[in-house]
């Protein structure tokens, strides 16, 4: 089926949504955290792998999507995606002990596996890579926004309502994506090479420089927001005496440069390369983490602000590395597999993040973890941009109009 311009901005708008419910969707347990901590009586440990349990399942999910997206269509994926997600929301309404607390986390880790390799996957098809940066920039901010949003809609319905009544609320979301999914137009081009086999696949786009530095920088945006998810809440309520509302508002302190920075930095790199704005993310991220580990939470919320910033520079350019790598190594029209790989980095580098603040937490203090994450980040970020060095700034096969051959939305520009 042809894709026309109004099915290109459906197609982008369904993607762009599913990965903004997700988001907010999962950062939703934000505050609820402490809440069930204290009902449930587990420690810092404890909260930092029930939080594991969504990075674990998303790895897994995004492993088996690449090749399914790849030989069934992002269409059915984004579906399941949607229905999924319900499942989850309706399972945290439900839970009442750590066990059913990790399996709502697993299933929401799930639905993002598929949700993120089919949606990244549908926006890389119907776009050329010299507008990626920006396309899959709006798609990350629509789950930046949404992300930052999450803490605040909850904390505030948790103080009043409770979790129960909150999630059963939120499920509301996801039953509202699951009608306009099932009439997503399906976007793999039909003269897409045959699906290849997931795990050589991924070998052969890892000998790409571009591949390297690209999953390199999406993963330290998600080690670092996952280091600080489980643990700054815990650190807020215990050494500030924060309520839910409260430790809401201070993750919401990055939404507006969370809002800007995505399409912004996205756009910088479309016109002006991708090795500058992961250097700039790095420093940014290294100088802003540091500090979340100390004074009153006017400060911690101010420091958020550019951890945000930091977060939405880093990471622009991972998307459209991806897919030129992917041209780059033989499979182009493969692009379920660069948005696969996004989703696996993601996956990683947010199962790291709580491993590492698990273990951490138990024989350092937060703020030292927090500087410890700083560096880690800043040795990644100059990493990457090591990577790129000498690396034309335009795919195999590409021109500045677009990739070439054409995708089926390119006919209809």
């Amino acid at each position: 089926m042809e894709i026309t311009a109004s099915r290109r901005r459906f197609v982008f708008l369904m993607a762009s949504g599913l990965i903004g419910a997700e988001v907010l969707l999962f950062t939703m347990v934000v505050p609820a955290l402490p809440v069930f901590a204290e009902r449930d009586g587990f420690s810092d440990s404890v909260a930092a792998l029930i939080f594991a349990a969504f990075p674990v399942a998303q790895l897994i999910l995004a492993l088996a999507s690449a090749g399914a997206v790849e030989r069934f269509g992002r269409r059915p994926a984004i579906i399941a995606a949607a229905t999924t997600l319900l499942v989850a929301t309706l399972a945290f309404a439900l839970a009442q002990n750590v066990a059913l607390l990790t399996a709502a986390r697993g299933l929401q880790g799930a639905a993002a596996g598929v949700a993120w390799t089919a949606g990244i996957a549908a926006i890389s098809d119907v776009y050329p890579a010299n507008e990626l940066g920006f396309r899959i920039g709006l798609a990350e901010t629509a789950g930046g926004a949404a992300g930052l949003l999450g803490p605040v809609i909850s904390g505030l319905l948790i103080q009043s309502v409770g979790t129960q009544i909150t999630f059963f609320a939120a499920a509301l979301l996801p039953a509202a994506l699951v009608v306009p999914a099932l009439f997503v137009p399906e976007t793999r081009r039909p003269d897409a090479p045959r699906a290849p086999r997931v795990i050589p696949a991924m070998r052969r786009l890892a000998r790409q420089p571009r591949a390297r530095a690209g999953a390199v920088a999406l993963g330290i945006l998600a080690a670092v927001l996952a280091f600080i998810e489980p643990l700054l809440p815990l650190d807020l309520t215990e050494r500030l005496g924060l309520g839910p509302a409260a430790v809401g508002l201070v993750f919401s302190a990055a939404l507006v440069t969370s809002l800007a920075g995505a399409p912004l930095a996205g756009r910088w790199s479309d016109r002006h390369g991708r090795r500058a704005p992961i250097i700039a993310g790095g420093l940014i991220l290294a100088a802003s983490l540091p500090m979340l580990g100390f004074g009153p939470a006017w400060w911690v919320a101010g420091w958020m602000l550019v951890v945000g910033a930091g977060f939405a520079i880093v990471a622009s350019p991972s998307g459209p590395l991806l897919t030129m790598a992917v041209d780059d190594a033989g499979m182009k029209g493969a692009y379920g597999l660069s948005a696969g790989v996004l989703t696996v980095v993601f996956a990683s580098g947010y199962a790291a993040g709580p491993l590492a603040g698990a273990a951490g937490s138990a024989v350092l203090p937060f703020w030292l973890l927090c500087i410890f994450m700083g560096v880690v980040a800043l040795a990644l970020a100059f990493w990457a941009w090591r990577q790129l060095a000498g690396v034309p700034e335009t795919a195999v096969g590409t021109t500045p109009e677009g990739p070439a051959p054409q995708s089926p939305g390119a006919a209809a520009r």
